[in-house]
């Protein structure tokens, strides 16, 4: 080989390794099917909903070798933007992601920009992409799943449909409007989305609500309980879930907000215990969250009203 192409050879093997460089992968990034424009329903990190307020309806663009967060407020200057290509496989994991990828990443939630770092994605069922961007080193083991815990990750939670508005609290109109089958977008629990399994969806008739993770009427609940409509919390609904079952060692009332946007597109944040002292008896004195988001006591589900035919 002439010296010129063993100095490209040199430079590939330091930026990729020698696995990437000896078997690169010609898969691209991201296929054609996560390719285009998603919208931001949340994106998780440290704990928190960091697409809480103006950025729920943000513009994720995915291209075939890498993605880009747009900041509504700064058009010039993207949340995240990261160069990607498939990650070589690793023999020690027996079930690795099948959209495992590395990445070179900027924007502003990146604290060192043209870090080589994780990524990975995954369309659900409901046609919904999730997608993980390390935007920092990461010490632990994450094991595969799509958590927004750590200050390391970003995790995204969009659909293809634009034009997301979160709508005021309207106690009348949200008491009827709630009431229906309500297909599972999202589930976060520990800021981790744990949503993998089609026919999830939340029912609520009007008093009370049942999650199954099938759409036979007759299926058993894996949570249910009553529900009663409160002042709302700012711009925030709020709604008392009263659990039956569900939620280990914790049944009962659990204050919680909600947001609806538009009439077919609802996200409910509850608490599922880790109550003050005085609380765990007093029900009364139990507060709804003060964050609309997930972490290690707060659940979030992101539903879509299942139209009658369709599920």
């Amino acid at each position: 080989m002439k010296p010129f192409g063993n100095a490209w050879l040199v430079l590939l093997v330091s930026l990729f390794g020698p696995a990437d460089a000896c078997a690169a992968d010609p898969t691209p990034a991201f296929t054609k099917e996560a390719q285009g424009d998603w919208y931001v329903l949340a994106a998780h990190q440290n704990n928190k909903n960091i697409a809480a307020g103006k950025r729920v309806g943000s513009r994720v663009a995915v291209a075939a070798d890498g993605v880009v967060w747009h900041d509504p407020e700064k058009i010039d200057s993207p949340l995240v933007s990261a160069k990607c290509a498939r990650a070589a496989a690793d023999p020690a994991k027996k079930q690795a992601d099948p959209n495992e990828l590395t990445s070179l990443v900027t924007g502003s939630l990146c604290p060192k920009p043209d870090a080589k770092l994780a990524a990975r994605w995954r369309i659900t069922d409901n046609d919904v992409l999730l997608l993980l961007v390390e935007v920092a080193e990461y010490k632990g083991n994450r094991n595969g799943t799509y958590s927004g815990a750590a200050p390391a990750d970003v995790l995204l939670i969009c659909q293809r449909k634009p034009g997301l508005a979160a709508q005021k609290p309207d106690l009348a109109a949200d008491a009827k409007r709630l009431v229906g089958k309500w297909a599972v977008l999202g589930e976060l629990d520990d800021a981790n989305c744990a949503r993998t399994r089609p026919g999830g969806n939340v029912e609520f008739t009007a008093t009370d609500f049942f999650k199954r993770g099938t759409y036979k009427a007759d299926a058993k609940p894996s949570m249910d309980g009553t529900w009663k409509l409160a002042e709302p919390q700012g711009d925030r609904g709020r709604v008392d879930l009263t659990f039956r079952s569900g939620i280990d060692g914790n049944q009962g009332r659990s204050p919680s907000l909600y947001t609806f946007f538009g009439d077919d597109l609802l996200m409910v944040v509850y608490r599922e215990g880790v109550w003050a002292k005085d609380a765990v008896e007093k029900q009364e004195l139990r507060k709804p969250p003060e964050h609309f988001g997930s972490d290690g006591s707060r659940n979030m589900w992101i539903l879509r009203r299942v139209t009658e035919g369709k599920k």
